[in-house]
Parts: structure tokens; C-alpha cells; sequence
């Protein structure tokens, strides 16, 4: 009887103190181009890798 492979894992949730960050997919050969993210809603999802960031509680919801 052949296994079932395993489920991927879930996209990494990063916390972050800024409405405006950029993610690379953590860089190396397995990394995507470099985007630019606005947390406007609180959380948003990179395109690319799915990362998840999210604005932290008790963080500025405005700035640059």
C-alpha cells in the first residue's frame, strides 16, 4: 500500500509593527522578486509565496 504524502505546510504568518512591508520569500535560490505590501486591512498575503503578514496589536494603523 503506497503512503499519502504529507500536506504541505501553511504559509508562515509574520507579525509586523509597519502598515508598509516588502517580502523576497525569505531570499536564496527560493526566493521571488521583490514586492511591496500595505497592511491597510490589517493583514495582507504575498502573491508570490503566500506569506501572511499581519499588523501587530497596539501597532499604528497609519504611517509610511
Amino acid at each position: 500500500m503506497a503512503s499519502t504524502p504529507a500536506a504541505p505546510p501553511p504559509p508562515e504568518t509574520v507579525e509586523v509593527d509597519q502598515i508598509n512591508v516588502s517580502c523576497e520569500g525569505n531570499g536564496g535560490p527560493l526566493g521571488h522578486p521583490r514586492v511591496f505590501l500595505s497592511l491597510e486591512k490589517g493583514e495582507v498575503e504575498c502573491p508570490y509565496c503566500d506569506r501572511r503578514f499581519v499588523l501587530r496589536a497596539g501597532a499604528p494603523a497609519g504611517g509610511h
